[in-house]
């Protein structure tokens, strides 16, 4: 395998794969966008909801904000020792007071670990008129793109170059995690599927 041609700007990331089948590409794809865990607001509690939407609107946006991920901080709920209860092993809080009048962004959720926070601070969530307010707290957790699309890290796309008989691989990542740490992570997991097959067969 050769890895050449790599570019990075922002959250994306190019880079040129060479001497690998369309199997293992497409199973390197496949493993960034479902199985690489971010976190991600999975569950809601409204207290109050002034606003002009309904409650599961609300918690629909919430879910779907990208939030910063530390993989070496948090664990799969599956794999907490707390069996998936709860703890801030696996999972961080977040709360969220505004009045009226102005619009709730989500930048306004405020986390329970000030290491975790929202990647974009302008991403608006609902309008409020004078008089109006709106109570949340909520729940973020890991989890992986297969459960669910807003665990999705990142757009993942490749192309077979004819004449350099490569796989040219574009990862667009929405923040919770650096493109490089997606594929790093992705390549992590489908060696350790290897190595599950490799026992299996012996």
């Amino acid at each position: 395998m050769k890895i050449s041609g790599i570019e990075k700007k922002d959250n994306t990331l190019n880079f040129v794969v060479e001497e690998i089948t369309p199997a293992f590409a497409n199973a390197l794809r496949r493993i960034m966008v479902s199985e690489v865990p971010v976190l991600a607001i999975d569950d809601v509690t409204i207290f109050e909801n002034g606003s002009s939407l309904y409650d599961e609107v609300i918690g629909h946006r919430l879910g779907l904000i990208p939030i910063k991920t530390d993989l070496k901080t948090f664990k799969l709920p599956s794999e907490c020792t707390c069996k998936g209860k709860g703890c801030p092993k696996c999972q961080v809080s977040f709360t969220l007071v505004k009045k009226g009048p102005g619009t709730v962004y989500s930048g306004d959720l405020k986390p329970s670990d000030p290491k975790t926070t929202v990647v974009d601070d302008n991403i608006p969530i609902t309008k409020l008129n004078e008089g109006q307010k709106i109570k949340i707290e909520a729940i973020a957790m890991l989890g992986q793109g297969k459960e669910h699309a807003k665990w999705q890290p990142a757009v993942v796309s490749y192309g077979y170059e004819k004449d350099k008989k490569a796989f040219r691989f574009h990862i667009e990542s929405h923040g919770g995690l650096s493109p490089d740490k997606i594929v790093a992570e992705a390549a992590k997991i489908l060696g350790n599927k290897a190595k599950e097959v490799e026992k299996l067969v012996k």
